[in-house]
C-alpha cells in the first residue's frame, strides 16, 4: 500500500469547501499500526506528503497531529475526499495443518503407548 498525506496536512482547510462537513460526523474504522519497510522496498521521504509504507510516527510529525492512523469504511467516505473501505483484512487458514499435526502427534503416541505398556516392548 501506497499513503498519501491528503487534506489533513495542508495549513488551511480553506482550500477545499466543498469537503467541509457541518456538524457532529461520526467516523467508523479501524486503528491501524506503523508498518515495517520492506526489504527491497522505497524508503519513505520524511519531508514529502507521499509514503509507501504506513509509518504513523513520521505522518503525525510532519502534520503535527497525534499519531493515530484510521483506516475508514466504506460508509464513512466523503464525496470528493478520501475514500473508505480500502482495508484487505485476510487471516490465514491453518486448520489441515493443525489436524495433520495433532491427529500424528496422537497417533505416534498412542502407538507407542501401546507398545510400551500393552506389549511391554521397549520403545526402541
Amino acid at each position: 500500500s501506497r499513503f498519501f498525506l491528503f487534506i489533513f496536512c495542508l495549513p488551511s482547510f480553506q482550500l477545499f469547501p466543498l469537503l467541509q462537513v457541518e456538524g457532529e460526523v461520526e467516523i467508523v474504522g479501524i486503528v491501524r499500526n506503523s508498518e515495517k519497510r520492506a526489504p527491497f522496498g522505497a524508503k519513505n521521504d520524511p519531508n514529502s506528503r507521499f509514503y509507501h509504507y504506513r509509518d504513523v510516527d513520521n505522518m503525525a510529525r510532519f502534520c503535527g497531529t497525534a499519531p493515530v492512523f484510521l483506516d475508514a469504511t466504506d460508509e464513512s467516505s466523503v464525496p470528493g475526499g478520501p475514500i473508505g473501505g480500502q482495508t484487505k483484512v485476510s487471516l490465514r487458514n491453518e486448520h489441515f495443518s493443525y489436524i495433520l499435526t495433532w491427529y500424528s502427534l496422537s497417533a505416534l503416541t498412542s502407538f507407542m503407548w501401546y507398545r510400551r505398556f500393552v506389549r511391554g516392548l521397549p520403545l526402541m
